[in-house]
């Protein structure tokens, strides 16, 4: 890293911007790679643009947040050494006036007496990112909820871990100063088998955008469920019958319904398309959401 090409990353946009907009500071390219970790890009129903995720942890979390209901998610979301805009602007210029500068990581390291960090063979101060800026409720009063992605084993007994605990102090004095929750997401919080399930229902953004995708979901709804107690793979049949689809078609529309929660089941448990359907009968959904974005929901019956 230069002076030189850390402004001209800067001039590009990178690490800011907002929802479509935005470009991660460190994305996935084809000569990046890692010895310790899996790179992924993902597609999501919010964005054209793909989500730059630097590990197996980091996709389960991205996973998790675009379900729970995140309707902004930038990842690798820096948070700048210098005083710098307020990580809630850039969505309408009546609402930025509310907010005011957000501090400069230096000087919370200072505060906090840890150690910044400069590039290797430089002074330049490093540019941390948090791993997810997560944003929830309406886009004009959306609140923000920083996502530290780490590893629950090597936060016990890697051998930088007293490091890994002075930035994570960091992300949290930061959090706090932009009135964002900070949580640390460490893999124990969902399951293998959510995690499969959220990939496999994830729908894609062209199925959410599409009118006819969206406009048949509460007809496959109330089709499903009226035959509920049957099998899984019974009931989508019965519902692509009805409804004089083919069976792709049926299929997809039970992964969207499952995704935004529009039938009640279990997704922390495996879809067994050949048993009945396994309801949601502990709200685990509604707890992760309080856990892991401060959120609490109001639960139909």
């Amino acid at each position: 890293m230069t002076e030189a090409r850390l402004t001209q990353l800067r001039r590009d946009g990178c690490g800011m911007g907002r929802d479509e907009g935005y470009q991660a500071w460190i994305r996935i390219r084809r000569k990046l790679s890692s010895p310790v970790s899996n790179l992924h890009s993902m597609t999501n129903p919010l964005y054209r643009r793909s989500l730059n995720l630097l590990s197996g942890l980091e996709f389960s979390a991205a996973n998790v947040a675009l379900w729970l209901g995140a309707n902004e998610v930038r990842e690798q979301h820096p948070f700048w050494p210098e005083e710098h805009v307020h990580p809630s602007t850039g969505r309408h210029p009546d609402l930025d006036r509310e907010f005011g500068p957000a501090p400069g990581l230096l000087d919370l390291a200072k505060q906090a007496g840890i150690k910044h960090g400069v590039y290797p063979g430089t002074r330049l101060p490093f540019v941390a990112t948090i791993d997810f800026t997560v944003a929830t409720g309406a886009w004009h009063a959306s609140r923000l909820t920083h996502w530290s992605c780490k590893p629950r084993s090597l936060l016990d007994s890697a051998p930088n871990r007293e490091r890994m605990w002075e930035r994570i102090e960091l992300e949290r004095m930061y959090s706090h100063a932009v009135y964002a929750l900070h949580v640390v997401i460490d893999g124990t919080h969902f399951t293998r088998d959510l995690i499969a399930n959220l990939d496999w229902c994830r729908p894609l953004r062209s199925e959410m955008r599409c009118p006819d995708h969206r406009d048949r979901l509460p007809e496959f709804c109330g089709l499903f469920m009226s035959c509920a107690q049957d099998s899984v793979e019974r009931a989508i049949r019965f519902a692509a019958e009805k409804m004089m689809i083919p069976k792709l078609d049926s299929e997809a529309l039970f992964r969207t319904a499952a995704w935004l929660g529009l039938i009640n089941i279990d997704l922390s448990v495996p879809i067994i398309l050949s048993r009945p359907l396994r309801r949601d009968s502990t709200q685990f959904k509604e707890r992760l959401r309080k856990e892991l974005l401060g959120e609490q929901v109001c639960v139909s019956r």
